[in-house]
């Protein structure tokens, strides 16, 4: 497996390095070898100790499978994921050939993907690489696309995509959205509806939550807290007005403790993991009638 060239690091977001050097610690298809292919921890410097990894490792972890078990309760064959940036669920999803998989991020980003898929696998016919900010008005989105069937449903995913957005960009992703949704009919799944009563609990619970949030702040000079919704109701409003119903799981409800491989790997306090299980919800978005 060869290395990129140093010059294509800076088409990495930091946010997308830090997540790919911390999913290598699960046991999430392909996280480690893209990782590694990135040299993310010599890259990032990885400035912070054991207590950041032991914190995002299994937000990480825990996120990405629930958003799988989801996936699969939908069953829909074609997928749109935004913003994929360095995450693996392309690569483990395309193995299955009925599945059509359309990974999609802004230019830079999405050319390095494809590059990086390209030297981990053979190219699948059935996974497809889009430019695309999800944000901008009119929509970038596929829609007509050769690849995709009118017939059938498609399944929106976003991780790790609103936390960062303004509510005004908010808005105009949800828009965009729509208009997949009306065209296909289908399923938004996302685990971003995070609030800042959910931050400020997690915060009393580990002191230690503050120095994610400023790590993330000196990241991407975005506000984890100015950008998260008051409570689940602010959350549902927001969606309603913005023509989707929302549904919850919580998602100690979809996946077990057992299925957290990184806390025996980083020696986790299993209430802690627990915890994250009990307060952590993946929401399932349709299209109010």
């Amino acid at each position: 497996m060869t290395s990129l060239a140093p010059s294509s690091f800076d088409l990495i977001s930091p946010t997308a390095l830090t997540a790919a050097y911390n999913r290598q610690f699960s046991n999430i298809p392909y996280a480690f070898e893209l990782a590694q292919l990135v040299d993310a921890k010599t890259v990032l410097k990885q400035p912070s100790g054991d207590y950041l990894l032991k914190i995002v490792v299994p937000l990480l972890e825990i996120r990405y499978k629930a958003v799988n078990h989801l996936i699969a309760r939908f069953s829909h064959t074609q997928i749109i994921e935004l913003a994929s940036g360095l995450l693996p669920r392309g690569l483990e999803m395309s193995e299955r050939p009925n599945i059509t998989f359309v990974e999609s991020d802004l230019s830079a980003m999405i050319d390095l993907k494809k590059q990086l898929v390209t030297q981990l696998v053979e190219e699948r016919s059935n996974l497809h690489f889009e430019a695309i900010d999800a944000t901008i008005r009119p929509s970038q989105f596929p829609i007509h696309a050769n690849y995709l069937r009118d017939s059938e449903k498609v399944t929106i995913l976003c991780e790790g995509l609103l936390m960062y957005l303004t509510f005004p960009e908010k808005e105009r992703v949800c828009a965009n959205i729509r208009e997949v949704l009306w065209h296909y009919g289908g399923v938004w799944i996302t685990p971003d509806l995070n609030t800042k009563e959910q931050w400020h609990k997690m915060q009393e619970t580990n002191s230690e939550v503050g120095g994610m949030f400023q790590t993330v702040s000196d990241l991407t000079g975005r506000s984890l807290i100015d950008n998260s919704f008051n409570d689940i109701e602010h959350a549902r409003q927001f969606f309603r007005e913005q023509g989707f119903g929302v549904e919850e799981h919580k998602m100690i409800e979809i996946m077990g403790e057992g299925e957290v491989f990184c806390k025996e790997q980083l020696g986790l306090d299993p209430n802690f993991v627990k915890y994250l299980l009990s307060t952590n919800s993946i929401f399932a978005l349709t299209l109010d009638s």
